[in-house]
């Protein structure tokens, strides 16, 4: 029927028919087809007998249940058939879809899983009494086996949580007339029960609530009118203690068993377990011991049953290395609490047992553990009438933490007397809480709504979380498909990594690194994360236990430079302590090649070492520390005392420093002991395994030791054929002309030179030499070896300067030629260098006459005018050519005025008249024009660009203005320094490859941005490019120095009206610049220097405009963003006001 109570459609359930969506038979899987075993092939052929069972209909519950689907997409109806009861599954619209299978036993109750995987229905077979559970098609899937028989108790109904994670059976016990609930769960396709209650008064009524936020919360109405609701949530029973002697143990519920792990010494997948511990009744609740006390450690634990009867457990372990779980003590008899309706069991310590009662009433036992006694010590409510408790965890062995389902925390206080106070208002109530006690003075609450968000103190610090857990350092949390790590003294998140999605934390093994997750399936996960890697690492560096942590760092492969760079100064007052723990000889040679220079704290392994501070050492530096550890360790190995032979780590230190040679010398003269051989040989074997073979034949060769050679070569099996006729040929050679060549051959060029040089009077030998010298440009270190023989020294000075010339290096090819005494030749480089000073020295130590040094003077002066040096070639030709006139020529190209003045007043004064005024008159004049139009130049870029500005926006302004389209075609003009992450070019399209252009076209890109074109887009960009060169250009000192001399000439030369203008002009060109650097440079073009910065800017301002102003002006290089800094020197003259 539909909601106007209109029949839809009308199905007989007694109809014979399967279904729209009957099975086909496409003849896969006939019998004759399949193996059949020890049967044999005949089998096949066998026919099927078919067994009726008579069934007895009159004795079958012949009422129909109907159970919908939650998407309300189907729903299933269960009717009693020909052949007992059966189900039939419709779809929404009234469409037979499906008919179950035939299977005898079925009974009336029927729940359809709300995810749509099951329809579960009880079943009655021969030997026991299940739960069938179905598949949509109607085939059977699996069972659930009931823990009693149909004679004792019925099933009368199956209900499902509404996130298809607990299955509640309800029954009614035959002989007693009670009514129970079983809670079941499954995990890696076990289930288990994990909750049992049991009821008096029948029950009439049963629901699951459908509102989200009151998560799997039953509500159930009994008989007599008495209503309960309950809320339950899944957690993890653990140990909780932090030292070694906590085994991480886990234990888990199911039916009157516990089922029980210890993590530390091994990870059991369920439904599997180290130790199994059996009760008389069904166990509700666990709790293990939180402040453990005398002969008691924190892998106790208790169970609570049913029947409130409390047992009290001790584990015992195997001594062995890795600790397993034996067996379980149980301590005295178990506690008959009493009825009552108990929930939240915390053993608080030895002698303290916390419980809650009903919804809000807290009840403190003593209890003796060893006696079985107990006594309630006070009985109250927490909050008000309505409050509920919902989780208590402890502070200490005298006080804990409660929260009420309104979020609000009370602390309970034990001594010196039971108190109870308010401490914090949570945003939400949250099911899980773990309190850091670390620091005394103020203890931290961190609080979890499941799947949802993470509290610190009541500070939300993380969302869509789905686990957490608290160790000594870190809290560690899970989200969907992360790991993170939030420091407990920071209070921030420090390190994350990828993990399974769904996974969710187990346990933390206590120092250790061992983390233990569960993943959807059920399935265990053991990893070691590196940040508590790290942290137990540095616990042990601290407390000096060297072995322990080289071999967690060895097995993780994590960088042996740790052990140095978390405490240098420690390690290096210690080293004789971590000699003595590291007795492995591989090991410490395994350290020493792993040294880098390099501190892995700062970078490598940052997030464990954040605000670290390292004292200064004494010759000890990062860049060197390499080298300077392998000195303290040679130290350390020949002062050590425990008696291992350290050949080999002394190798290795040799070999890090780079002193192969030092290694090979250690290993010959441990060779040359004869009661040493063998362990040469060990020594030389292991050095090959560092170097490679040729390098070290290379090396042992350059000693000059041929028995050295001969010993390397026969060790490293390098074919004789390949070295002895080499080595042979050398033989014959003399001493020194033997080092020569094996230095030719090794490539030492500067070693061969000092050996060839030996042979002072062997004219042969200098030319090669000296033809070594010009091949590799060893000139300096063949002037060094040739200094005592002034005819070959001279040689190559000649040579060096002959090669520094072809260079182009003219000034140092006149020094090498002086040295050479080719002094010719050391003037002529020195003109090419328009050194005229030294030109003159030379000439004067070569003993030139007057005329070749006014020839040589001559030709200096042209080249001195090339180079704008116009006030050395004007004193050249006053001092040696006795011009003044073509002196005062000179000083006037460069419009030195004042220097032209000067020379005609002391030499010739008529010159003042007939060169100086009339050239000062017209470069007045031309002065004047030329700032002229440098303001006129000036005026026109400002006023366009605050034109273009202005333009820019009126079309901000207009909403039919699209503002991408003026950029998209020019996007990938954005300066690569500045780096801008830009809000609207975002798309991975083909111009992304636009970042890869040569640098020519590059250029080309940055001449177009830079054009003054009018229109072009970043016009505004080109305009201030262009004032920004233009305003330092005319407002420099420099520029200021030039009108001051140009103004005091004229003042001289009685031009005091075009003086006066000049002043004037220029001052008022200052002053509009001056004026008008606050409209060229805008606030808004002041942006940050990165993409991060300018994504920061926006989700503060939240003014899309000001991104788009940020991304525009980045492209302007950054040191013309801000206005030029004016610098003013005295410039003026007041006659000329």
């Amino acid at each position: 029927m539909n909601s106007a109570y209109d029949p839809i459609n009308e199905v007989s359930l007694k109809d014979d028919t399967f279904g729209d969506r009957e099975f086909m038979s496409v003849g896969w899987g006939k019998k004759e087809t399949q193996f059949h075993g020890s049967e044999g092939k005949s089998a096949a052929r066998k026919k099927k007998e078919e067994t009726e069972v008579e069934i007895d209909l009159s004795k079958i519950d012949p009422q129909v249940q109907i159970s919908w689907r939650a998407d309300g997409e189907y729903f299933a109806v269960g009717f009693l058939g020909p052949f007992g009861r059966a189900f039939k599954v419709f779809n929404k619209e009234g469409a037979l879809q499906f008919t179950s299978e035939k299977c005898y036993g079925l009974e009336v109750p029927m729940g359809w899983k709300p995810s749509g995987l099951w329809i579960a229905v009880p079943q009655i077979l021969k030997d026991k009494y299940v739960v069938a559970l179905f598949e949509k098609n109607g085939l059977k899937h699996r069972e659930i086996d009931l823990p009693f028989s149909h004679e004792d108790e019925l099933v009368k109904g199956i209900y499902w949580s509404h996130d298809s994670e607990v299955l509640v059976i309800r029954t009614q016990k035959l002989s007693r007339g009670k009514n129970c609930l079983y809670f079941l769960i499954i995990c890696n396709y076990h289930w288990y029960i994990k909750q049992y209650q049991e009821f008096e008064q029948d029950i009439i009524g049963i629901q699951w609530d459908l509102k989200y936020s009151e998560r799997r919360t039953l509500h159930v109405l009994l008989k007599d009118g008495h209503y309960e609701a309950s809320r339950w949530d899944f957690s993890v029973d653990h140990s909780t203690g932090l030292e070694h002697t906590d085994e991480s143990l886990v234990a888990v519920i199911d039916r009157a068993s516990v089922l029980l792990t210890n993590f530390r010494g091994v990870v059991i997948p369920p439904p599997m377990c180290g130790f199994s511990v059996k009760v008389e009744d069904l166990i509700n609740s666990i709790s293990f011991l939180r402040n453990p006390q005398d002969q008691m450690d924190s892998n106790c634990f208790l169970t609570v049953d049913f029947h409130n009867k409390v047992s009290f457990f001790k584990p015992d372990f195997t001594d062995t290395a890795v600790r397993r779980l034996t067996g379980v003590q149980l301590l005295g008899k178990a506690l008959d609490i009493g009825p009552g309706n108990y929930s939240h069991w915390l053993w608080l310590s030895n002698d303290t047992l916390l419980a809650v009662e009903g919804s809000n009433t807290l009840k403190v036992f003593k209890v003796d553990v060893c006696k079985s006694e107990f006594c309630v010590l006070d009985s109250f409510s927490v909050g008000t009438e309505i409050d509920r408790i919902g989780c208590i965890e402890p502070i200490n062995e005298s006080s804990a933490m409660i929260e009420t389902f309104t979020g609000q925390l009370f602390k309970l206080e034990l001594q010196p007397s039971i108190s109870l106070c308010e401490h914090l208002q949570l945003p939400e109530f949250c099911e899980q809480m773990r309190i850091d006690h670390s620091d005394p003075t103020k203890c931290k609450i961190y609080s979890l709504r499941n799947r949802q968000n993470l509290y610190a103190d009541g500070i939300k610090i993380a969302s869509d979380v789905t686990s957490m857990f608290l160790t000594e350092h870190y809290l560690l949390f899970t989200t969907i498909s992360e790991l993170k790590f939030v420091d407990l003294k920071k209070n921030v998140i420090v390190g994350d990594r990828r993990i399974e999605r769904g996974s969710k934390l187990v346990v933390v093994v206590p120092k250790s690194a061992r983390t233990v997750f569960q993943l959807p399936r059920g399935n265990l996960e053991a990893i070691a994360p590196r940040i508590l890697s790290l942290c137990l690492v540095a616990d042990h560096l601290n407390a000096l236990e060297y072995h322990e942590a080289f071999d967690i760092l060895r097995k993780e492969r994590i960088n042996l430079n740790l052990i140095v760079d978390h405490n240098p100064h420690l390690f290096l007052s210690n080293l004789d302590r971590f000699l003595e723990e590291i007795t492995n000889v591989n090991w410490l040679n395994l350290f020493i090649s792993d040294l880098q220079n390099q501190d892995v704290c700062s970078d490598m392994y940052e997030s464990n070492y954040l605000g670290r501070e390292v004292s200064a050492i004494d010759g000890y530096q990062v860049d060197s520390k390499s080298e300077f550890l392998c000195d303290r360790l040679l130290q350390a190995f020949n002062s050590a005392k425990t008696g291992i032979n350290y050949m080999l780590p002394k190798i290795t230190c040799y070999v890090k420093k780079g002193m192969l040679e030092k290694a090979l010398e250690v290993i010959w003269d441990l060779k040359k002991m004869p009661s040493k051989g063998d362990d040469a040989d060990e020594a030389l074997k292991y050095l090959l395994y560092l170097v490679n073979v040729n390098d070290l034949f290379n090396v042992a060769l350059g000693m000059y030791d041929f028995g050295l050679v001969l010993f390397v070569a026969t060790k490293s099996q390098k074919d004789p054929k390949e070295y002895l006729p080499f080595l042979n040929e050398l033989k014959r050679l003399d001493e020194d002309y033997r080092k020569y060549k094996i230095d030719c051959h090794l490539k030492r060029f500067g070693k061969a030179i000092e050996n060839i040089s030996r042979y002072q009077d062997d004219e042969g030998k200098f030319q090669e030499a000296l033809q070594l010298t010009i091949t590799h440009g060893l000139y300096g270190k063949a002037m060094i070896a040739y200094k005592g023989n002034d005819k070959y020294y001279r040689k190559i000075c000649t040579s060096y300067g002959d090669h520094l010339r072809q260079a182009n290096k003219q000034v140092e090819a006149s020094l090498i030629y002086e040295k050479a005494g080719e002094y010719q030749l050391a003037i002529a480089a020195a003109r090419n260098a328009a050194d005229w000073e030294r030109c003159l020295k030379l000439a004067a130590i070569a003993g030139y006459d007057h005329d070749e040094v006014r020839r040589l003077v001559q030709s200096l002066i042209p080249a001195l005018q090339e180079s704008g040096e116009y006030v050395a070639a004007s004193r050249l030709v006053k001092d040696y050519l006795k011009d003044h006139r073509i002196a005062v020529e000179i000083l006037l190209k460069d419009h030195l005025f004042d220097k032209a003045l000067l020379e005609a007043h002391i030499s010739d004064r008529s010159l003042v008249d007939d060169l100086i005024r009339p050239n000062l008159k017209g470069y007045l004049q031309t002065f004047l024009h030329k700032l002229a139009s440098e303001k006129e130049e000036f005026t026109k870029h400002k006023n366009r660009l605050l034109l273009v500005r202005e333009e820019k926006a009126k079309k901000k302004l207009d909403p039919q203005h699209d503002e991408d389209d003026d950029n998209l075609e020019d996007c990938d003009l954005y300066s690569e320094v500045s780096t801008v992450a830009s809000s609207r070019h975002t798309t991975s399209s083909g111009r992304s490859g636009k970042s890869h252009r040569s640098s020519k076209n590059r250029r080309k890109h940055e001449r177009k941005l830079l054009s003054l074109k009018e229109g072009n887009p970043y016009e505004d960009i080109a305009l201030v490019d262009a004032l920004h060169t233009l305003v330092t250009r005319l407002c420099s000192p420099e520029r200021q120095r030039q009108v001051r001399t140009i103004c005091k000439a004229a003042i001289e030369m009685d031009f005091l009206l075009e003086a006066s203008h000049i002043q004037k002009e220029y001052g008022e060109l200052f002053h509009l610049i001056k004026f008008s650097l606050d409209a060229i440079w805008i606030p808004e073009m002041v942006v940050p220097g990165s993409g991060q910065d300018v994504e920061t800017t926006a989700m503060a301002t939240g003014n899309l405009e000001q991104v788009q102003n940020v991304q525009h002006y980045a492209m302007i290089k950054p040191h013309q963003r801000y206005k030029p800094d004016l610098q003013s020197v005295p410039w003026k003259f007041e006659v000329l006001e």
